[in-house]
């Protein structure tokens, strides 16, 4: 059973400048179930294509002033999702070639038959719309990988709450009592020398009951807002991120997992910049210091998890995690990105962590790789383009190196 169309996702673009074609282009889309939009030549096309998104493209391959290959090339480039087809009358294999190497769904001849354009239309149709919906799964798939990372983090979020909530309620308790106590003795008659500093350091200690107060209220706010931007279900849409702040943030919450097996040790060089979607990054690095934390066994021994950032020789940023735990073995390393594939006790692991980060990192156009060596450590690094490529790229900074418990 046909699933019943989007009409602003499933538009067709139809190009061509003979009007009776374009009439015929567009009933043809229009019994394949789609909305058609007509476009008299290239450059209205381009604008069309800027205002609104197109599931297919129907493109005259010869047209005045921008050909169809020629359209063709820019439409890949702003819609990559967008399969097109290309419809001409002046058909040759090289041409062919050419549309197909430019990124062309299917290359039809004029004349055509209609049930067979409607046919392959149909076929490009389901394509995207499957595309569309494995897009739409793999997200729903990313945000439970998130949702169930924030359940594994829970115990260690509710410790950070309580630990400033408790001196919160400590603190408040003290000056319910000594606020009264206070107030009693500005009542009563003028007070003598010593007791004028007497009062001056009670009031100092409020002062300073206060600050705590207002230092563990700030801490419980930063774990909340630190959670919520983990937690939050995001769109694609990608933002300029410093990836020192997405560590810190995952390093944060991974603490109670951190805290009685390691410890860790920052070193930031300077790096750029990129061009990503900051709660699908700090998943990724949440997932990694969680994993490297999990591999060093609670034997009392001294392990430490090692973050480094630094700027690559062609201007990318690069970050790496670096454990001292048990390692992975060779036969495991193949298939360590692998959906589903897990090393860890029944209940403990879906499998699923390291293949989202992988895909996640890959949609931002980084890599991220991994070498280990058993009873040794396991080190992933990631590499990020920069949002904008600076004209001196190999400078290394000193490192920062700072070390935490």
């Amino acid at each position: 059973m046909r699933t019943t169309p989007n009409p602003a996702a499933e538009s067709v673009l139809v190009v061509d400048d003979e009007p009776t074609l374009r009439t015929l282009l567009s009933f043809v889309v229009q019994r394949a179930g789609a909305h058609p939009v007509l476009a008299p030549d290239a450059a209205t096309a381009r604008k069309l294509a800027t205002e609104q998104s197109f599931a297919c493209a129907l493109i005259d391959k010869n047209m005045p002033g921008e050909s169809g290959l020629e359209f063709l090339k820019w439409l890949r480039s702003a819609q990559p999702g967008c399969n097109a087809l290309i419809v001409t009358a002046y058909g040759n294999v090289d041409s062919a070639v050419e549309a197909l190497r430019l990124g062309a769904f299917d290359y039809l001849l004029k004349p055509f038959e209609v049930d067979a354009l409607e046919h392959r239309l149909k076929l490009a149709l389901q394509q995207y719309q499957m595309r569309q919906e494995r897009e739409r799964m793999q997200a729903m798939l990313v945000q439970s990988d998130r949702l169930a990372s924030l359940g594994l983090l829970a115990a260690g979020v509710v410790h950070e709450v309580n630990t400033p909530l408790a001196y919160i309620l400590s603190n408040l308790d003290w000056l319910d009592e000594e606020l009264p106590a206070l107030r009693q003795t500005l009542r009563g008659p003028p007070a003598a020398g010593g007791e004028t500093g007497s009062l001056a350091q009670r009031l100092e200690m409020v002062e300073s009951t206060l600050r705590d107060i207002r230092e563990g209220a700030e801490r419980v706010r930063d774990i909340a807002r630190d959670v919520k931007a983990f937690a939050r279900d995001s769109d694609d849409a990608s933002m300029l991120v410093d990836l020192r702040e997405v560590i810190d943030a995952a390093l944060k919450l991974a603490l109670v997992h951190i805290r009685y097996r390691a410890r860790v040790v920052r070193d930031y060089q300077e790096v750029p910049l990129v061009m990503a979607n900051e709660p699908r990054l700090a998943q990724v690095f949440l997932n990694l210091v969680v994993n490297a934390a999990q591999a060093i066994p609670e034997d009392g021994s001294s392990h430490q998890i090692s973050v480094r950032l630094w700027t690559g020789a062609k201007g990318e940023a690069c970050a790496e995690v670096e454990d001292t735990g048990t390692g992975i073995s060779a036969e495991n390393m193949a298939r360590l990105f692998e959906p589903f594939f897990t090393t860890k006790p029944r209940g403990e692991g879906t499998g699923l962590g390291l293949f989202i980060c992988k895909s996640i990192i890959e949609s931002f156009d980084g890599t991220i790789t991994v070498s280990s060596r058993p009873g040794q450590g396991t080190t992933f690094r990631i590499s990020l383009p920069p949002h904008v490529r600076s004209a001196n790229t190999t400078d290394a900074l000193t490192p920062m190196s700072i070390a935490a418990s």
